[in-house]
C-alpha cells in the first residue's frame, strides 16, 4: 500500500513542491497528471526511496514527529522535494510502488479518485492568466476525510484530542476515504466528497468548453485574501463548498463591494464558521447564521430554507420552475415562465440553498429578506422539495442573484455540475453567467 499527499496544495508553476509518501515498497515513483477532458500525464518522477510511516492523528502535521493516543512515538511521513508541473491546473499524483524489477502496482490512471495511491493539488500560475479563478473546496473535502481515524462528522470524537482536522494528511479530494463512501447517490456512482464527484465535472466541463480558467483552493483564499481575488473578475465556487474561514469570507464581501463577481454553481455553501488552530489545522467554530453574519448576506440563500435528500429515501426528482425568463441568465435556452428544466436529472439535491419567501404569494416569488438574504436578491427559479417529501424551513432550493455592486449568482444545488452534461439549459445558463461576469470561452465548443 502506498498513500501520500502534497504538503503544498498549490504550488506555483515552475516551483517546487513537497510530496510525502508512506510505502511498504522499496521504491515508489510519481505521475503527474492534468485535469481537464480526462487525465492528461504532465511530468514523471524518477525512482524514489519508498519507506513506511504509521498513521498520525487527523488533527496531526503529519509531516512532523507525533504522539499516538496510548503515548506512542508516530515518526513524519518522508518528504521528497520535486519540480512541480510548469503548466497551471488542477493535478492528480499517482503513486506507484516498485522493486528492482519495476513497478509492482497499476494504479488506475482513467480517473483522479481513488483509495490510495493518489493525492490532489492545484498548479497555481507564476502570475494571474486569466479573468475567471476557480476554487477548490480543499476544507471541505477535509473536514470528511477519515484518514487517521476520524473526521468532523464522527461523533464524538476521540477524547485526549482537541476537535479538528489537519490539511497535512492523505486526502483532501482523492487519496484517502471521505466520511459518507457508503452514502451512495443513485445518479452518480462516484463518492460524495471527492473532486471527482462534483469539481470534477465542472473542471472537465470548463476545459471542453474552452474556457481560460486559473485554479486555487480554499487556503489560498484564506491566506491571500483580496489580493489573490483582485485580478480577477469572478471567482467560481461549485458543488459541496461547505466550509469557510472569516478571513474567506472577508475577502469576497470586499470582492464583491469592489464590483468583482462571484458564481456559486453549488448548495449548502458557507454553512460552517470555522477557525484555525495552526499554520495547518482546522476546527468548527459553529454556523455561519448563529455565530456570525447569515451566509445570505453573501450568497443570497441557505441550506436552513432548502436541505437534503439524503441517501436515496426521496427518489422524487426535483428541478428548477422558471421565473423571469426574460433575464439575461435564461439567454438562449428557450425556457418560458413556468417551465422546468433539471427535473429528469434530479438536479436539486443532494442539499439544496434557498431564500425565505411567501409561498401564499406569486409567482414570481420574492424574498422576504426574514433570513438575511439580501433584498435585491432575484429568485430566478424555485426547486419545491416540500413536493417531494423533504427538505428544511421553506423547504426550496432558490436559484438567484443580486448585485452589490458585483453580482453575485447561486445555483443553490450541490448537483449543478452533474447537470452539465445532461441537461441543455443548465450548460446554457453556466455559458451565460461565466460570459457576462467573467469572460468568454477561447474557442467554445459545440
Amino acid at each position: 500500500m502506498i498513500r501520500g499527499y502534497v504538503e503544498q496544495p498549490s504550488p506555483r508553476a515552475g516551483g517546487t513542491l513537497t510530496l510525502r509518501a508512506a510505502t511498504d515498497a522499496p521504491r515508489f515513483r510519481v505521475e503527474f497528471h492534468r485535469c481537464g477532458d480526462g487525465l492528461t500525464l504532465s511530468a514523471k518522477s524518477p525512482w524514489l526511496p519508498g519507506a513506511d510511516a504509521p498513521p498520525h492523528l487527523p488533527a496531526h502535521d503529519w509531516g512532523r514527529d507525533g504522539t499516538g493516543p496510548r503515548g506512542e512515538p508516530l515518526p513524519a511521513w518522508p518528504g521528497h522535494e520535486l519540480p512541480a508541473p510548469a503548466e497551471p491546473g488542477v493535478y492528480v499524483a499517482v503513486l506507484i510502488e516498485g522493486d528492482d524489477d519495476g513497478d509492482r502496482t497499476d494504479p488506475d490512471r482513467t480517473t483522479p479518485d481513488g483509495r490510495e495511491a493518489k493525492a490532489l493539488f492545484v498548479v497555481r500560475p507564476a502570475a494571474p492568466s486569466a479573468r475567471i479563478l476557480y476554487k477548490l473546496p480543499l476544507f471541505t473535502y477535509h473536514a470528511y476525510n477519515v484518514s487517521g481515524g476520524w473526521c468532523l462528522y464522527d461523533h464524538p470524537q476521540p477524547p485526549g484530542d482537541v476537535p479538528g482536522v489537519s490539511l497535512h494528511r492523505p486526502g483532501g479530494g482523492t487519496g484517502a476515504t471521505p466520511y459518507d463512501v457508503t452514502n451512495f447517490d443513485p445518479y452518480d456512482p462516484t463518492p460524495r466528497q471527492t473532486f471527482v464527484h462534483w469539481d470534477g465535472r465542472f473542471v472537465a466541463w470548463l476545459a471542453r468548453r474552452g474556457y481560460l480558467v486559473d485554479y486555487c483552493t480554499d487556503l489560498d483564499l484564506h491566506r491571500d485574501g483580496e489580493e489573490l481575488l483582485a485580478p480577477y473578475r469572478l471567482l467560481v465556487s461549485a458543488g459541496h463548498d461547505e466550509y469557510w474561514s472569516d478571513a474567506m469570507r472577508a475577502a469576497v464581501s470586499r470582492h464583491v463591494a469592489a464590483g468583482g463577481s462571484v458564481a456559486f454553481f453549488g448548495g449548502n455553501t458557507c454553512w460552517w464558521r470555522i477557525a484555525f488552530r495552526d499554520a495547518v489545522t482546522f476546527e468548527r467554530t459553529g454556523f455561519w447564521h448563529e455565530h456570525g453574519p447569515p451566509e445570505n448576506g453573501l450568497t443570497g440563500v441557505s441550506f436552513r430554507n432548502g436541505g437534503e435528500r439524503d441517501r436515496d429515501e426521496h427518489p422524487e426528482p426535483v428541478g428548477f420552475r422558471v421565473q423571469h425568463a426574460d433575464h439575461w441568465v435564461y439567454a438562449g435556452t428557450g425556457l418560458r415562465d413556468g417551465d422546468v428544466f433539471g427535473l429528469e436529472e434530479c438536479l436539486v439535491g443532494y442539499e439544496c440553498d434557498g431564500a425565505a419567501f411567501d409561498r401564499a404569494a406569486g409567482p414570481p416569488r420574492v424574498p422576504t429578506g426574514e433570513d438575511g438574504t439580501p433584498a435585491g436578491f432575484t429568485i430566478l427559479a424555485v426547486g419545491d422539495c416540500a413536493a417531494a417529501g423533504w427538505g428544511l424551513g421553506n423547504r426550496a432550493a432558490t436559484m438567484g442573484l443580486h448585485s452589490a455592486p458585483g453580482t453575485v449568482f447561486t445555483g443553490a444545488t450541490t448537483d449543478w455540475p452533474r447537470g452539465l452534461d445532461s441537461s441543455a439549459a443548465v450548460a446554457r445558463i453556466t455559458a451565460n453567467v461565466l460570459d457576462r461576469l467573467g469572460e468568454p470561452p477561447l474557442s467554445p465548443s459545440s
